[in-house]
């Protein structure tokens, strides 16, 4: 996986576990409840259900350990087999390739504006 994909993985697994920590803090679920609901991956179109498939089976079962590290990871991992099997049912299929897809290319557009921003000096470093 190249550095693109491995950041958006990271990008779309910070996302998720916002989405959990969201709906613990303001719903009140346990953390199980909260990776249930936070596995539609609605934004992934029809390939969507490839998603999760991978959730229900890799994250939800972490989330009943309620150990926040071990499930971080999970989520992690989850998202980057998910995102190999959406691109390679888009192969098969002969679908357009993940970097023809609106999130991933507004994510890859929005680095390089923070990119070129912080070469311009807009911006200050981390």
């Amino acid at each position: 996986m190249d550095a693109a994909r491995e950041a958006f993985v990271r990008y779309v697994a910070l996302e998720k576990w916002r989405e959990i920590e969201d709906m613990r803090e303001t719903l009140g679920f346990d953390w199980t409840r909260a990776a249930q609901e936070a596995g539609q991956f609605l934004g992934r179109g029809q390939y969507q259900l490839l998603w999760v498939r991978r959730w229900q089976e890799q994250v939800v079962p972490q989330a009943t350990e309620m150990d926040a590290g071990r499930l971080f990871v999970a989520i992690e991992t989850t998202i980057g087999a998910a995102l190999r099997d959406e691109e390679e049912e888009r192969r098969i299929r002969g679908d357009r390739p993940l970097d023809e897809d609106p999130e991933y290319k507004g994510f890859i557009d929005s680095a390089l504006e923070n990119l070129f921003k912080e070469q311009a000096g807009e911006l200050e470093p981390d």
